[in-house]
């Protein structure tokens, strides 16, 4: 297994959590409604789609494992944001997990059109 490959997805997933290690700065007066859970999905997107190329194997039980690695991740993240003045909410992880899915997903989907003849 080479770790250069697995460079990538470990740099976003320490730029993710020095991300949600910053104070939240409070939101502006008619700021837009669940922002926040959309840059979640972005962020956890991108680790999904880079922890899927980075995986040699394409079994189901190795996609399956990337999920829920991924999502306990995202629950570590949650939970860690309490001591900087941030709160963890449920709705955070789930746009956590559901955009590590897509990730995964459209990696899969690059990786067909990439071999098609």
């Amino acid at each position: 297994m080479s770790a250069r490959r697995w460079l990538p997805p470990a740099l976003w997933a320490a730029l993710i959590l020095v991300l949600t290690s910053i104070p939240s700065p409070p939101g502006p007066p008619g700021g837009i409604p669940h922002l926040d859970k959309v840059v979640h999905f972005v962020l956890y997107a991108g680790l999904g789609w880079l922890v899927t190329r980075a995986l040699r194997a394409r079994t189901t039980r190795a996609l399956v494992m990337v999920a829920v690695s991924i999502a306990l991740f995202a629950a570590f993240d949650e939970w860690h944001q309490r001591y900087f003045t941030r709160d963890p909410e449920i709705p955070d992880w789930i746009a956590d997990v559901l955009g590590a899915s897509a990730g995964v997903l459209v990696a899969l989907r690059a990786r067909r059109v990439e071999a098609a003849p």
